[in-house]
């Protein structure tokens, strides 16, 4: 059997454009690691991933690393070192490739960004990142070419970190997203803090566990807004029983029926306390099938009418957390004529594909989430979902390859070791090795 050296090794009687790139083996001793210099915390989940491939002998990527007068210094691959680590007090002989990063900071730091070995970066350490960049000189599209992002990207994250101390740990404690806390900052400035804690303390006391930026940032209701205006236009102008003087100089006061006024009053007081937009209101109008029973927000549009109207929105105007008005009445409308083949409303054939897919994807995903719960009854919120994510980037990468439903999929899982699932790797070879063992006949008899 050949192998790349020996092509390399015949380059010169061949065709090939093949090149070399050295790495090195070493020890775990030889490298270090410079406090506060890498952009990500430390993950015991992930360094322990590491761990049990090192074990394992399974490829691990080299390290990226510079020479230093202190030594060896890593500059992408902290988990997999650490990891090396604990596979070594563990009482294997563990070697390290590495091979040498060459640029400057800004592209260490960059590159510690765009690493693909690394696990996903939280918000404040991405802003954290860009802030170090631009310390180094560089200007928000400097620092967006270097990353492989937009400028808004960078400008938003660099935004959250003026956000305030207070906002900064709610956003850590995953309390508030960093989207909102920025929109925060612009609309409220340096009361941000204070007005999200005063918002969550509301969100919470109705059984939420983090702001939403509905919660954050209340708006009022369009279909009440709508039905003032409606009102205000129905009124008449005419002469006021006082001031005659105004009305000879051609000025009208504007008289509503006396059975309206309270209705009114009604609406200015909801707009003065800050009703949030889609918030449930009373029908004013019985007849209307498309009015203040409409639910605008996507939880709303969810919860109310259900998932065939929401993947309608979703496809046709994009998955947003509040539609107007009109794009939620063509949703609804589109539903209740026909979700497969729409006649009332014209909707293009990729739109209609698209919403047949955001359906049935909500749907699988309600699916295994539902078997998660069931699974970790006494786990809280944020662990189910880290929970989530893992089985459903499994189910992703086993359903590239082989065709089965969710059901059959968790089932599947279900015939591994659960020792395997808390950990992502260990789980992908379980059930790997289960999918290698049945045939495509075999996948409609799971479970």
């Amino acid at each position: 059997m050949t192998n790349l050296a020996r092509i390399y090794d015949k380059k010169a009687k061949t065709e090939t454009n093949i090149t070399t790139r050295k790495t090195y083996l070493l020890g775990v001793d030889e490298l270090y690691v410079e406090s506060g210099y890498n952009i990500r915390e430390i993950d015991q989940t992930h360094v322990e991933e590491f761990r049990d491939a090192f074990i394992a002998g399974e490829h691990v990527p080299p390290l990226a690393v510079q020479v230093t007068e202190q030594g060896i210094k890593i500059i992408d691959g902290h988990h997999r070192y650490h990891g090396a680590l604990l596979a070594k007090e563990a009482g294997y002989d563990i070697r390290l490739e590495c091979k040498d990063f060459v640029g400057s900071e800004a592209d260490r730091i960059a590159f510690m960004v765009t690493s693909s070995q690394g696990r996903a970066l939280e918000p404040l350490e991405r802003a954290a990142a860009y802030q170090r960049m631009s310390n180094q000189g560089m200007e928000p599209a400097e620092i967006a070419k270097k990353v492989k992002r937009s400028i808004a990207d960078v400008e938003h994250h660099l935004q959250l970190l003026t956000s305030g101390d207070e906002l900064i740990a709610m956003v850590k404690n995953r309390e508030v997203a960093a989207t909102t806390a920025v929109a925060l900052v612009r609309e409220h400035g340096v009361k941000a803090g204070s007005v999200a804690r005063t918002q969550l303390e509301r969100a919470k006391a109705t059984g939420k566990k983090k702001l939403t930026k509905a919660d954050a940032m209340p708006q009022f209701s369009a279909a009440r807004a709508r039905r003032l205006v409606e009102l205000l236009c129905d009124a008449q102008k005419g002469e006021a029983e006082e001031g005659k003087g105004e009305a000879e100089e051609g000025k009208g006061a504007l008289l509503i029926d006396l059975s309206h006024i309270e209705e009114v009053m009604a609406i200015i007081t909801e707009y003065r306390s800050g009703i949030p937009a889609g918030a449930a209101q009373p029908a004013v109008n019985a007849d209307s099938q498309y009015d203040e029973n409409m639910p605008l927000t996507r939880a709303g549009i969810l919860e109310q009418s259900g998932v065939e109207v929401w993947a309608c929105a979703a496809a046709m105007f994009g998955d947003k957390d509040i539609y107007p008005f009109q794009e939620s009445r063509y949703a609804h409308t589109w539903a209740a004529d026909s979700f497969e083949n729409p006649a009332v409303v014209v909707v293009p054939a990729e739109i209609l594909a698209k919403a047949q897919r955001l359906k049935q994807k909500k749907l699988e995903n309600a699916e295994l989430k539902a078997w998660v719960v069931a699974q970790y009854p006494d786990l809280d919120d944020v662990l189910v979902m880290e929970k989530f994510n893992r089985f459903s980037s499994i189910a992703i990468e086993t359903r590239l390859n082989t065709e089965m439903t969710m059901a059959q999929f968790i089932a599947l899982v279900e015939r591994t070791d659960r020792s395997n699932w808390d950990n992502i790797r260990m789980l992908r070879a379980a059930v790997a090795e289960l999918v290698g063992q049945i045939s495509i006949l075999d996948i409609g008899e799971i479970g």
